[in-house]
């Protein structure tokens, strides 16, 4: 009877002890607020424009893959299929808003850039934002600002041409703030890039209308692919 007692005298100590390890290790946390994230944005739109002819008015239209519609900063290990995001970083707006606000910017220096289309005699230009992400090597020693472009432009109803822009800029050091800026520097690469496209398409001797493809972004993207 009197071993009974004490085992169950320990098994009252045992559990008394545990309950107050586990409250005092819960406590740590207790009225502590979590510091607020890092906020970045692409910064200032510094970068000499390129030199090209003037051009008509365009109208833009713009779309992202929804993973580029939220504020994470995506990154990822070389190939991976698992992206991820960091957990105290975000951007200030949505990647789609971010890009579609630069290239608006950068466009805007050979010719007007329309959210909406005055008539079907004002071109469209059609882009889709595919990835937008920090990539680092397997090592993790270096990685990459990325971004993904499609564009189609759009003449009449009728499809002119279309272009898909792949810029990879190098990261200054292998952290958000490394990725932030390789992705500004890929950004502004990937606008001027499709400035000098435009300046191209858009050439008096090219800008007839097509007369087989409809102006349609799904057919565009597959023959894009």
């Amino acid at each position: 009877m009197k071993m009974l007692k004490t085992r169950s005298a320990v098994s009252m100590v045992t559990r008394t002890l545990t309950l107050t390890l586990t409250l005092a290790l819960a406590g740590c946390g207790i009225g502590r607020v979590p510091a607020p994230p890092s906020v970045f944005d692409l910064g200032l739109d510094a970068r000499p424009a390129p030199a090209l002819p003037a051009r008509a008015p365009i109208a833009l239209t713009f779309q992202a893959s929804p993973a580029l519609s939220d504020t994470g900063m995506i990154w990822r290990v070389g190939d991976s299929a698992a992206p991820k995001a960091y957990a105290t970083y975000r951007w200030a707006s949505a990647p789609s808003e971010l890009v579609r606000q630069r290239i608006t910017d950068r466009l805007s220096r050979q010719g007007p850039v329309l959210a909406d289309r005055v008539n079907l005699q004002t071109p469209q230009l059609q882009v889709s934002l595919s990835q937008f992400e920090q990539v680092f090597s397997e090592d993790g020693q270096t990685s990459q600002g990325r971004i993904l472009l499609q564009a189609v432009l759009v003449n009449g109803r009728l499809v002119v041409d279309q272009t898909r822009i792949l810029v990879q800029a190098p990261a200054p050091t292998q952290d958000a703030a490394g990725g932030v800026a390789a992705l500004r520097q890929a950004t502004d690469e990937a606008a001027d890039q499709l400035a000098q496209w435009l300046a191209t398409t858009m050439a008096p001797a090219t800008m007839k209308p097509a007369t087989t493809t409809p102006a349609t972004m799904t057919s565009a993207t597959k023959a894009g692919g």
